[in-house]
């Protein structure tokens, strides 16, 4: 995956169709939620990206088992 600066979408924005562009943002999301050093979290700003995260997490866990479904359906016809 090349670096590229990844937009995060708020927790009711559509989540990408690409499964690379939804890990990317989810990927984003997660090192932006590292706590930094000193500093108090500030849950206004952490809440919607837990949600947001939540929702990318749940569509790229899909596509996974749905990707492993056609594979054991291959496998078991073979």
């Amino acid at each position: 995956m090349s670096e590229t600066q990844v937009t995060i979408g708020k927790p009711d924005d559509k989540v990408p169709e690409r499964f690379e562009d939804a890990y990317r943002e989810l990927l984003a999301i997660s090192a932006k939620l590292k706590p930094a050093q000193g500093r108090i979290p500030d849950i206004d700003q952490i809440e919607p990206l837990v949600i947001r995260a939540k929702r990318l997490a749940a569509y790229c866990q899909e596509r996974i088992e749905s990707v492993r479904r056609l594979v054991d359906e291959q496998q078991a016809s073979a």
